[in-house]
């Protein structure tokens, strides 16, 4: 996947345009979904983007740290928002993630997810997220709203890819 088709995908978030924004990335990975983010993003905005791997990103606005962000503590300020472009299906207590980094978002924050809609776990996709199960997880973890934003078809396991909104 591109940027382009990445940022295809995540185009219908929703992002206040009158002012700068700080989101995170986690899971940044070489930066796909990262820069598409960023560019989606109001002038002035900052974009925290962590991993496991040290990566290099060129964008002022992009600030990597490498971290593990399941077992440490994301040093931010409040965040208006979060992405994780397939990141979520690596863990296992998923519940547990999302309800503390539902913790880290500002009131009207938003959590951004892109997974593949399958149900049958594999090596690349250790605990599948499908649509339905991300949905549960927005009740579960305290997200009133939930908004499927796209879909595309996956070139890799056969079913579809999706972007996904929670919102408190």
């Amino acid at each position: 996947m591109d940027i382009g088709e990445a940022r295809g995908l995540i185009k219908d978030i929703p992002l206040p345009e009158d002012r700068p924004l700080q989101w995170a990335d986690l899971g940044c990975g070489t930066g796909t979904f990262t820069y598409a983010l960023f560019r989606l993003l109001p002038p002035g905005s900052i974009l925290y983007a962590f991993d496991k791997h040290i990566q290099l990103f060129h964008e002022p606005g992009i600030r990597f740290t490498q971290l593990d962000f399941e077992t440490q503590a994301l040093p931010v300020p409040p965040l208006s928002g979060i992405l994780m472009a397939n990141s979520l299906h690596y863990i296992k207590d998923q519940e547990a993630l999302i309800t503390k980094l539902r913790q880290q978002l500002e009131p009207e924050g938003t959590l951004v997810l892109v997974e593949y809609d399958i149900r049958a776990a594999n090596s690349w996709v250790p605990f599948p997220v499908p649509l339905l199960k991300a949905k549960q997880l927005a009740a579960l973890c305290g997200f009133r709203n939930f908004h499927r934003m796209g879909t595309r078809p996956s070139i890799y396991h056969g079913g579809d890819m999706y972007a996904a909104a929670f919102t408190r």
